[in-house]
């Protein structure tokens, strides 16, 4: 996995609501997945098999999330981090439910075990235990929602105590008359909720791989590799999720957001890219390496969708223009 410094062609200019935001002239992308199992609760490998996949496989760092049980990761970052070039991460899933479906989540660099808070609802449920998580350091993220078909728009869009959730994650297709999770996001964001999504892999099965691991990362911008930097990007939406898509460029101003594809010529992909607006409405289609829209100033959104003829999809964090 290859970190470069990135300058002007990847400046962003705050405004309004908007992420991601500007850090310093001088930053990198780093490749990590925030969600993954071990023995310590229902995984099949031990710690250290767990981290050494994540980096044998190019990744910058990893957040180990055993349920209900902070794993500790001092020992395996004895061993396996590397100054800029990777970390371990420890977290914990909080593991609540209500009426028999699954209220699901991480608790991202906490100091502490956090254990299941209750709640009146689902979304009261999320709230509890996000800022129990906050209480010990760490950053919520809700888990999976459409896992066990558990959690709607709606209750997120009420759980204002957490605002990262799992874009691309086991059952993130709709199914019958239940939304995407793409199809939530979008109607949270029109509800003027300013909530980011992540892809990760929510890993249990490392001895015979399947689905997982490696389904699912965020390619995120940081100063350096550390616990802080990567919570305050998380916070701030100043990453991206991705299934294989790359980035070579991403650049916001207050007229336009352009990128540019790290084009896969060995597997003559080709690239069909999306603006999404509110409602989840296509603003416009770009088929070029290098895609760009210009802002009208009546969108109350704009989020980037690329999908690569193979197959794997990119999603980029919303840029809000206006209020309302």
């Amino acid at each position: 996995m290859r970190k470069e410094k990135h300058y002007l062609w990847h400046r962003v200019v705050l405004f309004l609501c908007f992420a991601p935001c500007l850090i310093s002239a001088q930053s990198y992308w780093y490749k990590g997945n925030t969600h993954v199992h071990t023995i310590k609760s229902d995984g099949d490998s031990s710690p250290d098999a767990v981290v050494r996949w994540y980096k044998e496989h190019g990744y910058n760092f990893v957040v180990i999330n055993d349920h209900d049980y902070r794993t500790p990761v001092e020992g395996l970052n004895a061993l396996f981090s590397a100054p800029d070039k990777f970390l371990v991460i420890p977290g914990v899933e909080v593991t609540d439910s209500f009426e028999g479906r699954q209220v699901h989540v991480n608790g991202i660099n906490v100091n502490r075990t956090v254990l299941p808070q209750g709640g009146a609802n689902a979304s009261e449920i999320i709230n509890r235990d996000a800022r129990a998580i906050k209480q010990a350091g760490g950053v919520p993220q809700i888990n999976h929602p459409n896992v066990g078909w558990s959690l709607s728009a709606e209750k997120m869009i009420a759980a204002t105590e957490a605002n990262i959730f799992e874009l691309r994650s086991g059952n993130f297709k709709g199914g019958g008359d239940f939304p995407s999770t793409e199809e939530m996001w979008d109607a949270m964001l029109s509800a003027g909720r300013v909530i980011y999504g992540t892809g990760s892999d929510d890993a249990h099965r490392f001895k015979n791989e399947s689905r997982n691991p490696g389904t699912a990362w965020i390619m995120l911008r940081a100063n350096k590799l550390t616990a802080a930097d990567i919570m305050a990007a998380l916070e701030r939406g100043d990453f991206y999720t991705t299934t294989g898509v790359v980035l070579d460029g991403y650049d916001v101003s207050k007229q336009e957001v352009k990128l540019e594809i790290a084009v896969n010529e060995d597997a003559e992909e080709r690239y069909r890219t999306f603006f999404i607006g509110k409602g989840g409405q296509v603003l416009k289609r770009d088929d070029s390496p290098t895609p760009s829209y210009q802002f009208k100033g009546d969108e109350l959104y704009v989020r980037v969708r690329v999908e690569a003829s193979g197959g794997a999809v990119a999603w980029t964090q919303p840029i809000f223009l206006k209020k309302g």
